[in-house]
């Protein structure tokens, strides 16, 4: 567990002792181990402070990670997967309790202890005692609500075990204050050797607790190898570190409000604490004790890149103290250095996760490693919102540093509930990811307004709360001058041509394109919607020239449709179930210049073909697609926002109000030149729906196609060829939400793969500047009931299809499958098993 304490305490500061940088000692005087090896770490690191502390307190983080890894990987050896879970999740509780219950007195003993004097072991043991007391009392409290919060941990509630527990939450909290206070008497490099004393005894414990069988002997030997670690630790600190102190110190001018600074860091500090220790338990509560256990293991391994960036963060923090006057110039050359640094660090391991976790066992690697490859690609926008935080705290604009923490806090945690649920462990990859981007981006977009860059001097601001209400509301101005900046501006209006003609730019009258209309139905669930399909397209004012209804692989759909609809060509699936094989099957047996596509559940307005018919007249125009309509079949939940009606593949607010060239069409509802179709290759059998998997974007990769041989080509968006899409209620659900925002992320990734990532993304990232920030800003200043709810919908959603394009994009695509149509003739990437259905549609 050495490995997470940094996180939890005051970062212990490894800063070189100014008393080793002065005159070299007189020839033949003898040096003790200490000051030789400060000699050597001099010589060694680079002369700059910043960069040579950022190194050394970057090793010391990996050099406990690495004693903590070769800890746990004994203990799953040693132990059963059961035993591990559960003691991991212990500790964790315990790390977080010591944290709390030590109330920060750590940041407050670097501080103090420097100009306290004779004063100075006094100060330490009362800030011993009150941290102990406390963090006892808060431990105590825990286990009495352990049957309530985390049923899991019930045998920490029998006396020998109890009695562990609530002694290793205080003694951990001494352990955390004791780094401050070697750190601030200058002998920071003890922080090192408790460390190594601590893990070294740990491991032995470890072993012996095996050897006689105990269920407890993970946390037996965490405790054992913690008082071994205190009384050595102290008794350097007490009995040699402070009288030396005591000696030398000289009076120096005390901090303003320090009360006040270290009550809002402690406060913050809290909700980040929270975000990282948080997670085990909630894991082990929902997934079980295995997949705790495989969580541990990965969360351990990834933490270790966050470690690096916020001890690298530490000495920033420090050089800024000694000299302020050059923070942005620090602050920049740390944030490239940290980039480099872990660039190459989260590529590794992003890389090599299987073989990581192998190291713990097969089991480890089969169920972890796409978990550690998210929280390994996490570690990357964290170093902006670390650096933003250490940059504040500098500053002492500690509303800022507090506010980010919450927020990370409150999604972390939000996120991982949510998706736990649908996607295991990787769901708690997915929220520190999207987390960690969601909180970056408007760090990165806003920069100026925390980290200005060139050679002008930032005044440190000594007062905790001289961030004022004009701050805040410039920087909402900026927010909103930004968005509103990025908004696309509507063009005038086209003149309507008349319905049953095909009237464009000097093409005179002339009759409208002939029009096949194929619909793909799968089951007799959907009975009745295929029927008001049918229907309604019977119905148009300009009569359909062929409708061509395909089956996919339902025989008793395909006698009934045979039956019941004369003049309609009943048709099965020629090629691999699936929406886009039976779209494939429609385009072969069309006979019109063009083929439009309905869904099974639409139906469409009576000037339907008239509407997309008429835009035919361009001849640059290769394709129109129309409005889709949702008809909610309960009523629109009050959280869903309108700018994701995507998910149930309908027009989302965001798109074009008036005709318009587009990217791409919504699947319910759209229609190309027959000739392009088959052109390009028609649609794609590794993309697309298949029965209710909730995949698509094959009309995107189509359209896409399409656009690429053509450059010229021109795919319009036509509203007032409307349709109305029927929305059952089973659509209406959060895990529905999640898994189709999440399938999105998928079938973008994989759409992206295939071709352009500019093109393929092109849209979203319009979507993304403008469409979402002007919602989020909509649902929580309109003062309707479920405003909060949907912004929150509108954060997850955003953050959900991130995390499925990232995993898509990670993710080794399957074995090809030979047989299939693709784009350029070759094998479909992926096979695929199960029904054609409607599509879920997507971003347009």
């Amino acid at each position: 567990m050495t490995e997470l304490r940094a996180a939890f305490h005051g970062r212990a500061s490894l800063v070189a002792d100014p008393t080793t940088e002065g005159d070299p000692p007189p020839p033949g005087a003898r040096r003790s181990l200490g000051a030789a090896v400060r000699s050597g770490v001099t010589a060694l690191f680079p002369r700059d402070p910043l960069l040579r502390n950022g190194h050394l307190l970057a090793i010391s983080s990996l050099v406990s990670a690495a004693l903590g890894s070769i800890f746990w990987l004994l203990a799953t050896h040693w132990y059963d997967d059961d035993v591990v879970g559960v003691s991991y999740s212990a500790l964790s509780m315990t790390l977080l309790l010591a944290s709390i219950g030590q109330l920060n007195l750590s940041d407050f003993l670097v501080r103090f202890v420097p100009s306290a004097g004779h004063h100075t072991r006094r100060l330490i043991l009362l800030c011993y005692a009150v941290s102990a007391v406390v963090s006892a009392l808060v431990a105590m409290a825990f286990l009495l609500l352990v049957p309530v919060v985390a049923p899991g941990l019930g045998f920490l509630l029998t006396p020998v075990t109890a009695t562990c527990f609530v002694a290793a939450t205080a003694g951990y909290a001494v352990f955390v204050m004791q780094d401050g206070a070697l750190t601030a008497v200058r002998r920071p490099g003890w922080v090192v050797g408790e460390n190594v004393i601590f893990a070294c005894v740990k491991i032995g414990l470890l072993g012996m607790g095996a050897a006689l069988a105990l269920f407890s002997g993970i946390l037996l030997s965490w405790v054992g190898a913690l008082a071994v670690s205190l009384v050595v630790a102290n008794f350097v600190l007490l009995r040699r570190a402070v009288p030396e102190h005591v000696r030398v110190s000289k009076e120096a001018e005390r901090p303003d409000q320090p009360l006040r600074y270290a009550a809002a860091d402690y406060f913050g500090s809290l909700f980040r604490m929270a975000a990282y220790t948080v997670p085990p338990l909630m894991v082990l509560n929902n997934l079980g004790a295995d997949q705790s256990a495989y969580f541990s293991l990965a969360w351990i391994v990834g933490y270790t890149l966050y470690l690096v960036a916020r001890n690298l963060g530490s000495s920033l923090v420090v050089e800024a103290v000694r000299s302020p006057e050059r923070l942005v110039e620090h602050a920049v050359r740390m944030l490239r250095h940290t980039g480099l640094l872990l660039g190459a660090g989260i590529v590794f391991v992003a890389a090599l996760a299987p073989q990581i976790l192998h190291f713990f066992g097969p089991e480890y690697a089969e169920h972890g490693s796409t978990l550690l490859r998210l929280l390994a690609l996490s570690a990357l926008p964290n170093i902006l919102v670390s650096m933003a935080i250490d940059v504040w705290r500098a500053r002492r604009r500690l509303r800022w540093a507090v506010g980010v923490q919450i927020v990370m806090c409150v999604m972390v945690l939000g996120l991982t509930k949510t998706l736990l649920p649908t996607l295991g462990i990787t769901g708690a990859g997915v929220a520190w990811l999207v987390t960690m981007c969601l909180l970056a981006a408007p760090l990165l977009i806003w920069r100026s307004r925390w980290l200005t860059t060139g050679s002008q001097e930032v005044p440190v601001n000594t007062d905790t709360e001289t961030e004022t209400a004009a701050d805040t509301s410039t920087a909402a101005a900026t927010a909103a001058a930004d968005t509103s900046t990025a908004a696309a501006t509507a063009a005038e209006p086209e003149p309507e041509p008349e319905p049953g003609t095909a009237n464009g730019p000097g093409s005179g009258s002339r009759p409208a394109p002939t029009l096949t209309v194929v619909v793909c139905a799968y089951t007799l669930d959907r009975w009745d919607d295929v029927r008001a399909a049918i229907g309604s397209l019977r119905a148009q004012r300009i009569p359909v020239t062929e409708t061509v209804l395909v089956v996919d692989h339902c025989r008793e759909l395909y006698e009934r449709s045979s039956a019941a609809f004369p003049g309609v060509r009943v048709l099965e699936n020629s090629e691999r179930q699936g929406l886009s094989g039976a779209r494939n099957t429609g385009v072969a047996a069309a006979r019109c210049e063009v083929v439009a596509f309905l869904d099974d559940d639409a139906a469409a307005d009576p000037d339907w073909s008239a509407r997309l018919l008429a835009r035919y007249a361009d001849r640059a125009v290769m394709g129109v697609g129309g409005l889709v309509r949702p008809w909610w079949v309960t009523r629109r939940p009050v959280w869903f926002p309108r700018e994701f009606d995507w998910v149930v593949g309908c027009s989302y607010r965001g798109l074009p109000e008036q005709t318009a060239p587009v990217r791409n069409f919504i699947g319910a509802n759209m229609s190309f030149r027959l000739s392009e179709v088959i052109a390009a290759g028609g649609f794609r059998n590794d993309l697309g729906r298949v029965g209710k998997r909730p995949l698509g974007c094959e009309e995107t990769e189509l359209c896409l196609r399409i656009a690429a041989r053509s450059p010229d080509a021109v795919l319009l968006h036509e509203p007032a060829a409307a349709v109305r899409h029927r929305v059952p209620e089973a659509r209406t659900t959060w895990a529905y939400f999640v898994a189709r925002c999440y399938a999105e992320g998928l079938s973008k990734a994989h759409v992206a793969r295939l071709g352009s990532t500019r093109a393929a993304l092109s849209s979203e990232r319009a979507y993304l500047r403008s469409t979402v920030p002007r919602a989020f800003v909509r649902a929580l200043t309109s003062g309707r009931p479920g405003g909060l709810r949907t912004a929150s919908a509108l954060v997850g959603g955003v953050g959900v299809t991130v995390a499925g394009y990232v995993v898509g994009r990670v993710r080794r695509p399957a074995p090809a499958s030979g047989g299939d149509r693709s784009a350029a003739g070759t094998p479909a990437a992926a096979p695929a098993a199960g029904r054609a259905g409607g599509t879920g549609g997507g971003l347009a």
